[in-house]
């Protein structure tokens, strides 16, 4: 037992230090912050073998050190938020140790995901006629409109004008995430050779670290949604290009990483 203990500490060790080298082989960087990279390679390595809840600490801890490489904090909450909850809810990637799960099953959830995808996606076209026709509507009471009656309806049209061009990259934006994720899960489910559901336990560990940013955009980078877009659809898009990419390109070198070690063991 001991001597598990200190190899399940090393590891993690070797984790956060591996996750904080990766970071620096990122793509770009957005401006609120968050970049594509690795460096949940090792955070989903490590969780899918010592399950939950040490994944999760250890991604806590990442989560803090790796603030001090790449901190952008206006609150304490917005702080615990983007790196020790985002990053230890990668740690959710090991409550699938030692469930076994068929292919099939996985399948299964990924044409779920994909069709949940597209019913989001036709209920944000579903806004737009009703949008144009509102503008158009205001266009025409505009010709007759003064004083503070004026005013109001620019506003309204400025913030319809910036939806209706906003709302067609979303559905763009949402399209790609669901096919990335749908091929994510079947791509994994087609090379594991073992019984885990080692991709199921990647997009659940990326799905966790989604969260935690998408609630942090909501509550406190409201300010940078354009006119008229509902902050959580802005940051909805905005962290889903950050965390869908880096999730995806993670997932190949996990199934490998994953599948060599427990055939070592």
């Amino acid at each position: 037992m001991q001597k598990r203990s200190i190899r399940m500490l090393t590891e993690g060790a070797l984790s956060i230090a591996l996750s904080l080298l990766l970071w620096y082989l990122r793509i770009g960087a957005m401006p609120q912050g968050g970049s594509i990279s690795l460096q949940m390679l090792p955070l989903f390595v490590f969780a899918l073998r010592w399950g939950a809840i040490p994944g999760i600490l250890v991604g806590l801890t990442y989560g803090v050190i790796h603030s001090l490489q790449d901190m952008y904090v206006v609150h304490w909450l917005q702080y615990l938020l983007d790196y020790p909850i985002a990053f230890g809810l990668i740690g959710l990637s090991g409550v699938v140790k030692n469930i076994k799960i068929s292919k099939i099953i996985t399948y299964i959830i990924a044409i779920v995901f994909l069709l949940g995808t597209i019913g989001f996606v036709i209920n944000i076209s579903s806004e737009l006629p009703q949008a144009q026709k509102t503008l158009e509507d205001l266009k025409v009471k505009l010709q007759t409109a003064t004083g503070e009656d004026k005013t109001k309806i620019e506003e309204d049209i400025k913030d319809l004008e910036f939806k209706l061009k906003w709302y067609p990259v979303s559905r763009i934006v949402l399209i790609i995430a669901g096919i990335l994720g749908t091929v994510l899960l079947i791509y994994g489910g087609y090379i594991r050779k073992t019984q885990e559901p080692i991709e199921l336990g990647v997009f659940i560990g990326g799905l966790g670290r989604l969260f935690a940013h998408f609630l942090s955009g909501v509550i406190f980078f409201s300010q940078y949604a354009p006119p008229g877009t509902p902050a959580w659809i802005y940051s909805l898009i905005y962290n889903l290009f950050v965390v869908v990419p880096s999730t995806f390109v993670c997932l190949p070198f996990v199934l490998i990483i994953v599948q060599r070690l427990k055939e070592n063991e």
